[in-house]
């Protein structure tokens, strides 16, 4: 009896080791990323800063850059990017790096000319449907900050509400009392646990802020670290494979596969704010014509030199 015990002991033992060591292999985030050939869905028109390898070298990933797109659609209308981030994912260091774009930001659309940015998200589908739309952004998006891109995210706002109430809201600091113009409540200054309504409301918020949409940026960001790490809190563990069903429901689209938003999901685990690193792109305000209404329309005018730091620093291996 004893030495059936013993045996069985060892046997599940060398069954955990066995999974443990499947899922390390599967999951861990760099071993998981540097075994896939990570794509690349755009890169820019004219750069000498990112050499496409010989294909018969194999690829060694250190980092890629995600697009995440947050779109004004409600049902099947076209849309504008309301929320444009690019994140640069280092999974090795277990670091993350996000430049958040202005939607008013004043870039070259290929095809249309000097327009705002969160516009190339609604000329790709009037063009050819919600797949013209994202490759359109990723495009414009690439050009502009002078980096490929690997992968996207795309939600829309009722995705985004949902999603947040589905892991049962998030915690957000609030620097000062702020009032919500999309939900007309006001939120105390303090740490604040809001549900989906109220994150989206923030996230959209602009003329709250003494900075504008430099303010709402900052907010979109702590949103997005804190999702992240709400989702890997232990409460939230066994539901992992649940919550993936959630995200393909609410995200309207994005080309991160089940094994990737695992992956990611264990990167994300037990970082801090300290591992995040978040940058707005600098500038200053102005009006100039659009060539797409022949009017003249408020811009927020890069600083082109500043954008190249940026990008050279934070989205470049």
């Amino acid at each position: 009896m004893r030495r059936w015990v013993v045996y069985t002991a060892s046997s599940l033992l060398v069954g955990f080791v066995g999974i443990g060591g499947f899922l390390y292999w599967k999951y861990e985030p760099n071993h998981h990323f540097q075994q896939l050939e990570v794509p690349v869905l755009s890169k820019p028109a004219v750069s000498t800063n990112v050499p496409t390898p010989p294909a018969e070298q194999p690829k060694t990933i250190k980092a890629f850059n995600v697009l995440v797109l947050g779109t004004d659609a409600r049902g099947d209308e076209n849309s504008r990017s309301d929320v444009i981030m690019v994140l640069h994912i280092l999974p090795s260091e277990r670091k993350v790096n996000i430049v958040s774009i202005p939607r008013d930001s004043r870039v070259k659309i290929d095809g249309v000319g000097y327009t705002k940015i969160n516009h190339a998200h609604i000329l790709g589908e009037m063009k050819g449907g919600n797949e013209e739309g994202t490759q359109v952004a990723l495009q414009t998006v690439s050009n502009f900050l002078d980096v490929p891109i690997n992968y996207y995210i795309k939600t829309n706002f009722k995705g985004f509400e949902d999603f947040i109430d589905t892991i049962g809201g998030v915690n957000v600091e609030v620097k000062n009392d702020i009032y919500l113009f999309h939900s007309k409540t006001t939120l105390a200054k303090g740490m604040q646990h809001i549900d989906g309504k109220l994150a989206l409301s923030l996230a959209r918020e602009r003329y709250a802020f003494p900075d504008g949409d430099f303010g709402r940026q900052s907010e979109q960001s702590q949103i997005l670290k804190n999702v992240a790490q709400e989702i890997l809190k232990p409460e939230h563990i066994g539901e992992i494979a649940n919550l993936l069903t959630k995200v393909k429901k609410d995200i309207i689209d994005t080309n991160f596969q089940d094994n990737d938003i695992i992956s990611l999901a264990w990167l994300f685990k037990g970082m801090t704010s300290e591992d995040f690193t978040t940058k707005q792109i600098p500038g200053h305000s102005g009006y100039d014509m659009d060539p797409l209404v022949q009017l003249r329309l408020y811009y927020w005018i890069p600083d082109l030199d500043k954008v190249k730091e940026i990008s050279g620093s934070l989205l470049k291996d």
